[in-house]
């Protein structure tokens, strides 16, 4: 079933009015010799000397941020530097304490194991003892390089020394999470 056209639907849009020919050609371009001088364009220099004043003053601001950057890299690094040699001071003597204690101990070690027994702990009281003296004597980057020479020399045994330690530190902190 077909709809029946009712005469609004038929009516047509009246077309626009043609548009005259000359209308529709692009504008000339003005000569190169017709250029206008840069007095006719104050906004154009205007643009251009901000543009230049901004990039200068982001040129300042880049540079006084980097300096500040230097400066907070050295101030940390020097604080991180007087963390570690306080830590290394700590640790010699921790170390030295342990030490004590070993050769402490080996008399009790002797009268209840036998002489043998308290001999090898007075040797590991005198390794110790060693390692206390050589962490007290050295500096980080002396330390740092003889850490790295054993490495390389016996990287199983800064695996082992690594893994027993971390064992040790996980039993610690275990240990005092529990308190």
């Amino acid at each position: 079933m077909a709809k029946a056209a009712t005469p609004a639907a038929k009516k047509v849009a009246p077309k626009a009015p043609a548009k005259p020919a000359a209308a529709k050609a692009a504008p000339a371009r003005k000569p190169a010799a017709a250029k206008a001088s840069a007095k006719d364009h104050p906004i154009r220099d205007q643009l251009a000397a901000t543009r230049d004043t901004i990039k200068s003053e982001a040129s300042k601001k880049a540079a006084s941020l980097k300096d500040e950057a230097t400066t907070l890299a050295n101030q940390a690094s020097a604080k991180a530097r007087n963390a570690a040699t306080k830590g290394k001071d700590k640790a010699a003597e921790a170390v030295g304490s342990l030490a004590k204690l070993l050769e402490d101990g080996a008399g009790t070690v002797d009268s209840k194991f036998g002489k043998q027994y308290g001999d090898y702990a007075r040797s590991a009281a005198s390794t110790v003892a060693g390692l206390a003296s050589t962490l007290d004597k050295k500096d980080l980057d002396e330390l740092a390089a003889s850490t790295r020479d054993m490495v390389k020399k016996n990287p199983a045994v800064a695996v082992g020394a690594a893994a027993v330690i971390g064992f040790v530190l996980a039993r610690l902190l275990k240990g005092s999470s529990n308190d």
